[in-house]
């Protein structure tokens, strides 16, 4: 290979690898806006109102056990409602934020009252939930989602016992016939 041709060869590997992963950092900073909007409106302001202007009418929430239902801003505010109805104080605190293309990353910690369950005093108990939110984003809204969060502590704060699995009864195996006797 003559010293051009190497030279045309390593101009269009270089000029391939410097623009194929072009990242849009403005509109990454946009969708981390807007992210964090929606979480502070809806749930720490309580603007249920305003779900319509940052969830698509396609949006679909892709969450492991999100029942197939689980459409649009309509499924989105009564998703909202329940966890109000739950933790009448809920409040949510981002802790970090990351975006990629079109994804937006939020990790984070909520907490609020849970009327339902009584501290050792008698009063409403404070609990504390834990998770992540995956959103994929569109034109300016959410147009999917993926939430872990971590149900297991939820439930134990509430009172739940972790129990180790029961074994099976055994049942006696009966002792082999007798051989006959003559």
């Amino acid at each position: 290979m003559n010293r051009l041709s190497l030279l045309l060869t390593l101009t269009l590997l270089t000029g391939c690898a410097t623009t194929s992963g072009a990242r849009d950092l403005a509109a990454e900073e946009e969708n981390k806006r807007l992210a964090r909007a929606f979480t502070e409106e809806i749930y720490n302001q309580r603007q249920l109102d305003r779900i319509p202007v940052y969830v698509a009418q396609d949006f679909v929430d892709l969450s492991p056990g999100a029942p197939p239902q689980a459409q649009g801003p309509d499924f989105v505010r009564k998703q909202a409602e329940a966890s109000l109805a739950l933790l009448p104080d809920l409040r949510f605190d981002i802790q970090h934020l990351m975006a990629d293309g079109d994804l937006v990353l939020i990790h984070w910690k909520a907490t609020g009252t849970d009327a339902k369950t009584l501290d050792e005093a008698g009063a409403p108990k404070q609990v504390t939930l834990q998770g992540q939110s995956l959103f994929r984003m569109r034109g300016g809204q959410i147009v999917e989602s993926w939430d872990v969060v971590d149900r297991l502590g939820f439930l134990l704060q509430r009172g739940f016992k972790l129990l180790p699995p029961v074994p099976a009864p055994t049942t006696p195996v009966p002792p082999p016939p007798s051989p006959p006797t003559s």
